[in-house]
């Protein structure tokens, strides 16, 4: 019997190493100013995505920014003297040699005309590459124009890893006529969707917890309920990590117990849920799936649609959902915040209830 939770690592190189533990650590690209050896003719500098170290690849960051002034200050005609050029630029992370940084920046053509008035700003955009070799941390960025020097700096966040995951109750001991609650907890650093499986080792049955949440403790924690008839012996939870394209699995044993008693005849059902990963505030978008009792077709079922704020700890319903004959529903739903979704089937007395996986939705 296995009772502790054995986590391995696996990258999308294939090598596996063995983890425990369970800190976790955040750390956010963001770009300041760090000093100006020159006058403040560029501004505005932002991230295109996320920078970070990646686990094993290299990745290009995109950034944007502004050059104040660019034909100079002033009104009226402008010659090419007038003009600030933007010549270089490098990144420079903690502790080794300065990186080569890709500029793109055009110039606003020259005023011909004595009423015009000269542009506050120009934009212009640069790239770079992190590697897996390189350190997270604060990163200086320089960008070099004929008034001169511009330095920034740049947090880039740390690789993401899976350290240790748990399943609670370990092992699960299955109650005739009743639903175990079972709850997986990972931590997990710098990941931006963490998702969760488990797996009987023995049959094809599964349970999909789907996006876990991320707790005010930094923890990410998702539940789902066994049914006396789940599958006894050894299980295997699967974790999830994402971030960019880039994804990372941990595997961990975790074993289920078969009732006393023996299980009660009630058949099991399932619910999927598919979700839009983003929608606009307040524009309405659509949940849908398919409810199952047994391996067939749950038809004319009604499910019950609930909703949890992120952030919050618990879910509202939103309304109801009624199964066509092939057992497919659809909704139709609004909502101005981030959150998660999940379906319910309710249990009656020859039919044991069950919950869709936890579906994220990002609300812009």
């Amino acid at each position: 019997m296995k009772k502790r939770m054995r986590l391995l690592l696996a990258t999308a190189t294939g090598v596996a190493v063995l983890v425990g533990g369970a800190s976790l650590s955040s750390a956010s690209a963001s770009v300041s100013q760090a000093a100006y050896v020159a006058a403040d003719d560029i501004t505005n500098v932002s991230m295109s995505g996320s920078a970070y170290v990646p686990a094993d690849k290299e990745i290009e960051v995109g950034f944007t920014f502004a050059v104040a002034n660019p034909l100079g200050t002033g009104d009226g005609p402008t010659t090419d003297a007038d003009k600030v050029a933007v010549t270089s630029a490098d990144i420079t992370p903690p502790g080794k040699s300065a990186k080569a940084v890709s500029l793109t920046y055009t110039a606003p053509a020259n005023l011909t005309d004595a009423t015009q008035k000269r542009p506050a700003s120009a934009s212009g955009s640069g790239k770079f590459t992190i590697t897996k070799d390189d350190p997270s941390g604060d990163w200086t960025l320089k960008i070099v124009t004929s008034r001169g020097t511009n330095s920034f700096t740049v947090k880039v966040a740390g690789k993401q890893g899976i350290t240790g995951a748990s399943v609670n109750p370990n092992p699960v001991n299955l109650v005739k006529g009743q639903e175990v609650k079972v709850t997986v907890q990972a931590a997990v650093k710098d990941a931006s969707l963490v998702s969760a499986k488990m797996t009987s080792d023995t049959t094809s049955e599964y349970y999909d917890l789907g996006s876990l949440e991320l707790g005010t403790d930094g923890y990410y924690t998702g539940t789902v309920y066994f049914t006396d008839d789940s599958a006894p012996g050894e299980w295997t939870l699967e974790i999830s990590a994402n971030r960019g394209g880039e994804t990372l699995k941990g595997v961990g044993a975790f074993t289920v117990n078969a009732p006393s008693g023996g299980a009660s005849k009630k058949a099991k059902s399932k619910v999927t849920l598919g979700a839009p990963a983003k929608s606009k505030v307040s524009k309405a978008f659509k949940l849908y799936g398919k409810v199952y009792r047994g391996s067939k077709a749950y038809a004319g079922k009604i499910v019950e649609v609930y909703f949890k704020k992120k952030g919050t700890t618990k879910y509202k319903f939103m309304g109801f959902a009624k199964a066509s004959s092939t057992g497919k529903y659809s909704k139709a739903v609004k909502q101005r915040y981030d959150g998660y979704w999940r379906v319910k089937v309710p249990a009656t007395s020859k039919t044991y209830g069950s919950w869709s996986s936890q579906k994220f939705v990002d609300v812009k």
